[in-house]
């Protein structure tokens, strides 16, 4: 009678979960505009972008790449980026193609735009983009091409302005200087002759006037004193002019000797350049050789991959217990999930398991009283902790929908597995089969998890060894109901003792 009800029991449970996975997944087929919204720009060059790679603003991850191809109109390349749905963007909002790293990877940074723009001296309400629509206005670095073309073509440009400001120097500006010199010169020798006839006539004039009036007399002394102060101010003038002269001359001659000094680098540079490229030198060779720039390139990739592989690498710890209702006994697990990709994970777990870890073992017993050899059965209990390794892949179905299997050791014995996701991974419905050498048959666990508060705490409930209604010949099997919670969390600080805690060690140990 308990075989029969334990299999009715079994065959509802596998009709109630079929129905609520179908029911999921029908329900989840129509949510995906619940993932955001998405926009487009179009980019000239969308080398180092991937799907799936962040989109930031103000260093915040708002959304990712969802899909990159090529838009037959302009010949470019269009990027489709989902947006989360909390995020607002304008029409004036701008996206930038942002370097992460020296090896060639790249994210995407937007400026949300503003509500309200001034265009033409008035304020312009801004529409707020919504699924489908496009941000026009997108920057993107200078390629290291561009530079070099750029740098090729200002070169010569300095080059023949530095030959007009030399011949400028060297023949107007120092003609114009000479002259300038040349007329001070002059025109102060003849301004002091005619002061000195000034004075001549002056004594003449005071000569024939003293008889004459005392006021004459007087007037021309004053016009005396007052040529002998323009004849002292003209030289005075003559000499300041002079100096000036001087330092106009030696300020040339400085700019001359930078010129000179400029002129003899560029021509360093231009027999650099033109080493480069010829091929001659390290430089030269490293430019014009394709092999070493393939090898450059490949060894680049190479370590961009690893690059990439551990800063994505993720370190998920669980924390979970069961209780189990027929048994009264509780089963612990400490997990550990390295997760290198989205779709790709390594799980180790630690289970403290009550029914213990069983080996069994087969005699070969004499009985008089039967004929022929007789074999006995007997199965071990230990109390020694259970370990899981396993190696997942998961694939999406949907944005809300995904599907991924298990294989490899299971409780310290072999296993495979099957998981379902659902409702953005708040409900995994899972089907581990292992531990078959100790059983009459495999032990099959169902276990469906919920998360009542984000993605790190989980109600969890389910059905083990449901091949075994009952104790299998003293091996401890036992088919039974569990129920309890999980704890999950991303733990930085343990990544970053993965990673460097581990190549110190792994240095200590080479000395």
């Amino acid at each position: 009678m308990r075989r029969s009800w334990a299999s009715l029991t079994v065959g509802v449970l596998v009709v109630i979960v079929a129905g609520l996975s179908y029911w999921l997944i029908r329900s989840t087929s129509d949510r995906t505009h619940d993932q955001g919204y998405a926009v487009w720009a179009l980019f000239n060059n969308a080398g180092g972008l991937f799907e799936k790679s962040r989109v930031v603003t103000a260093g915040i991850s708002i959304g990712q790449i969802e899909k990159r191809e090529l838009d037959k109109n302009t010949a470019k390349a269009k990027i489709t980026i989902r947006i989360s749905p909390d995020i607002v963007l304008y029409e004036n909002a701008i996206v930038a193609k942002k370097s992460a790293s020296l090896l060639g990877e790249y994210f995407l940074e937007i400026d949300p735009g503003t509500p309200r723009k001034v265009v033409d001296g008035q304020i312009k309400e801004m529409r707020k983009l919504k699924d489908g629509d496009q941000i026009k206005v997108v920057t993107e670095p200078v390629e290291l091409g561009e530079m070099m073309a750029s740098m090729g073509t200002l070169i010569p440009v300095m080059r023949q302005i530095l030959d007009d400001v030399h011949k400028l120097t060297s023949g107007p500006i120092s003609d114009i200087a000479n002259n300038v010199d040349e007329m001070i010169e002059k025109n102060s020798v003849k301004l002091e002759s005619l002061l000195d006839r000034v004075d001549h006539i002056a004594g003449t004039v005071d000569s024939i006037t003293t008889a004459e009036a005392k006021d004459v007399k007087e007037s021309i002394k004053n016009v005396r004193e007052i040529t002998e102060s323009i004849k002292a101010l003209v030289g005075t003038t003559h000499e300041q002019i002079a100096k000036t002269g001087e330092g106009a001359r030696g300020s040339i001659d400085k700019l001359q000797g930078s010129i000179d000094n400029l002129e003899k680098s560029m021509k360093n540079v231009e027999t650099v350049t033109s080493r480069i490229e010829k091929g001659e030198g390290t430089v030269g060779r490293l430019v014009s050789d394709d092999t070493i720039a393939r090898n450059v390139e490949e060894i680049t990739e190479d370590a961009g991959g690893f690059i990439k592989s551990i800063t994505r690498l993720q370190t998920i710890v669980g924390l979970r217990t069961e209780y189990n209702f027929l048994t009264s006994t509780f089963k612990n697990y400490l997990a550990i999930t390295l997760m290198p990709r989205p779709d790709k994970f390594y799980l180790i777990e630690l289970v403290e398991d009550p029914r213990g870890y069983r080996t069994k073992t087969v005699t070969v017993v004499d009985n008089s009283s039967q004929p022929g050899p007789q074999s006995e059965t007997r199965v071990t209990l230990t109390e020694q902790l259970r370990f899981t390794l396993q190696f997942g892949k998961r694939v999406g179905l949907t944005p809300n929908v995904a599907i991924g299997g298990r294989f490899g050791i299971k409780e310290s014995t072999g296993g495979v597995a099957g998981d379902l996701y659902l409702f953005k991974d708040r409900l995994l419905l899972s089907v581990d089969v292992f531990d078959a050498k100790a059983n009459r048959y495999p032990r099959i666990k169902a276990t469906m998890s919920y998360a009542i508060w984000q993605r790190n705490l989980f109600v969890v409930a389910g059905a083990d060894d449901m091949a075994n209604y009952e104790r299998a010949a003293g091996g401890g099997a036992l088919f039974d109901y569990f129920a309890g919670m999980q704890l999950v969390f991303n733990d930085e600080d343990l990544r970053s003792l993965l990673l460097f805690g581990g190549g110190a060690a792994a240095g200590a140990a080479s000395k």
